[in-house]
């Protein structure tokens, strides 16, 4: 199995603008699709404990894409970007460019360690943030509020209420609690971050399959989403320019390392 990026039509915008679907392949089989509406991610093919591979994204939940917050006019998730592949000796990638006046350059790149990674940035006469919405069950399919989620902060804003300390309330994932147990829409403050620290991770204790999200955002927002139930995430990034990185890996047997 080599590295590939292959292209396939999408269909049209109410507008008529083409839409392409990028699908990055590495090595060991794993497959990821990138839209070019919106940059978004629209599916994964990740291996479980077995290798046996299952689309881990929920590829049409609401408002999956990359964001400039706040949106200048149209929502960039909502327009086509224009894209260029990429192929390097260990990794294939996708660079994409989106339209209008401030334009924010996004690369996505696929790596032989499973590890998928975006690096965001926009003119400096952008709004203030980016983020990437994508929605995760790790399961592939089916009961997903069992898998366990662990997030490294100490203070988080639910949504529509004051910033807290985590400590001693239901927000408080620093140890690894079912999905299920999310009280709802939050945004996590991440805080200064060591380069590659993982800020989140979810695990499917049935296959095995596990997430680690690293990131240089300031905050993580996070809330669960319907049918099959998924969480979904948005790392926001600084407009100057963010990175964020989604490492799939399996475990054998157990917790893997690092999930309390």
């Amino acid at each position: 199995m080599e590295l590939s990026i292959t292209q396939q039509d999408a269909g049209h915008t109410a507008e008529g603008l083409p839409v392409f679907i990028f699908a990055l392949c590495n090595r060991h089989g794993m497959e990821v699709q990138i839209s070019t509406l919106g940059g978004a991610i629209v599916k994964i093919n990740a291996p479980d404990r077995n290798g046996r591979l299952a689309n881990v994204v929920h590829g049409r939940a609401p408002e999956n894409g990359i964001h400039l917050l706040p949106a200048p006019g149209h929502a960039l998730h909502r327009l086509p970007w224009h894209a260029v592949a990429l192929v390097e000796d260990a990794s294939v990638g996708l660079r994409l460019v989106s339209p209008g006046p401030h334009a924010v350059l996004a690369t996505y790149v696929l790596d032989e360690a499973n590890g998928l990674s975006l690096h965001c940035q926009a003119p400096a006469a952008a709004p203030a943030s980016i983020c990437l919405h994508t929605a995760f069950n790790m399961a592939g399919e089916g009961e997903g509020l069992r898998q366990l989620l662990t997030v490294s902060a100490e203070r988080v804003a639910p949504a529509g209420r004051h910033e807290q300390d985590c400590a001693g309330t239901r927000w408080d994932f620093r140890l690894a609690r079912p999905l299920a147990e999310l009280p709802g829409q939050a945004r996590y403050l991440l805080g200064k971050r060591i380069n590659g620290e993982v800020a989140l991770r979810l695990f499917d204790t049935a296959s095995g399959r596990l997430l680690e999200v690293a990131t240089d955002a300031d905050s993580l927002r996070l809330g669960t989403g319907e049918p099959a139930p998924y969480l979904w995430l948005e790392p926001v990034m600084a407009a100057a320019g963010g990175k964020i990185v989604l490492r799939f890996s399996a475990q054998a047997q157990g917790l893997p390392p690092g999930l309390p």
